[in-house]
């Protein structure tokens, strides 16, 4: 981000915000940028991610949607590397999947986000999950915050 003229600065300075707070005013939330305002609390975020574990029929998903949400992904055709994030991604419909460096099991699929926030659907332990934290983090997956809490819950099943 120190690199103005970088694939992340540039991606992440687009629109510009100068403040992370910014992105919970309403003018912000109300235009729809794919893949960067979700905005929601854990709880909600955790029961989406549970419907969607336990087959999302109560959202209008389909069993052939589920079907390929749960498929093994697969890599692009120049890897999995990320030219912005610099990390390993693997998605599937939009959402991203487990990859060796960060696995949160293999049927898995969910997104994390800014901070350290990270939700998914675990269709084979039938469990939704989320972290939402209230200071932001500098991880970009597995938060070690965000990673005790998912391995407690998971301990606990």
């Amino acid at each position: 981000m120190m690199r103005k003229r970088s694939l992340a600065a540039r991606a992440f300075a687009n629109p510009k915000i100068e403040n992370a707070a910014d992105l919970g005013k309403p003018a912000l939330r109300a235009v729809e940028l794919p893949a960067s305002n979700g905005v929601g609390s854990a709880r909600a975020i955790a029961r989406l991610y549970g419907m969607m574990a336990t087959g999302g029929r109560d959202l209008g998903v389909t069993p052939k949607v589920m079907d390929e949400l749960t498929a093994p992904a697969t890599a692009p055709r120049h890897g999995a590397r990320d030219r912005v994030l610099h990390v390993d991604t693997l998605y599937r419909l939009g959402f991203s999947r487990s990859t060796r460096t960060f696995s949160f099991g293999p049927r898995s699929f969910g997104t994390p986000g800014a901070g350290g926030s990270f939700g998914y659907a675990d269709p084979d332990r039938g469990i939704g999950f989320a972290y939402v934290p209230n200071r932001m983090g500098f991880w970009l997956n597995s938060d070690p915050r965000e990673l005790a809490l998912r391995r407690a819950v998971l301990a606990s099943l």
